[in-house]
């Protein structure tokens, strides 16, 4: 009786410190947050081009973020068949945006990278895919890959280096 009794206790505890492990990985669990795509997104002049710009999205477009414990995040995009257009003209750049994204947040930067098909916006001040400071708005549809640096409190982009090819969206519609 006391073997089993001693066993039980045993059990007991190993199961207590089985516990008291696991519970910090399980609270290390990535989180997810999903954001369906709005079927209209409108950019007054000056937020995405000089001019008025809205973007037309059928149903399905969706976002997938994911925070994991160290710091990292995660983006996976998938917009299928936007259609963005210059309301004075009519002019239409028609995009699709499918792409996979990390970041890791250093020392008040984000630093990442992100491959597929996608948009990224530049704003005056920005270190353009030159290497050039930017006195213009800049809108580029990317089908590759870029890896960049961004300050983390202002969004500004600090460094950005392009693989593959970039349309200039607002001269497309203008």
């Amino acid at each position: 009786m006391n073997q089993l009794t001693r066993t039980a206790r045993g059990a007991v505890i190993s199961l207590a410190l089985a516990l008291v492990v696991a519970a910090p990985a399980a609270a290390a669990q990535p989180t997810r947050t999903v954001v369906v795509a709005s079927p209209l997104t409108h950019y007054p002049a000056g937020t995405g081009c000089d001019l008025d710009v809205p973007a037309y999205s059928p149903a399905g477009g969706w976002a997938a973020i994911t925070d994991f414990s160290d710091g990292r995040e995660m983006l996976i995009n998938h917009v299928i068949k936007r259609t963005i257009t210059n309301d004075a003209t009519g002019a239409t750049f028609v995009e699709e945006s499918i792409s996979h994204e990390v970041d890791r947040f250093e020392n008040g930067q984000i630093v990442g990278m992100i491959s597929g098909q996608f948009i990224w916006q530049f704003y005056p001040g920005d270190v353009g895919p030159d290497g050039v400071v930017l006195d213009h708005l800049l809108a580029l549809y990317i089908q590759g890959s870029a890896t960049y640096v961004v300050d983390a409190n202002t969004f500004a982009t600090l460094a950005i280096t392009l693989h593959g090819t970039a349309t200039d969206i607002c001269a497309a519609l203008s």
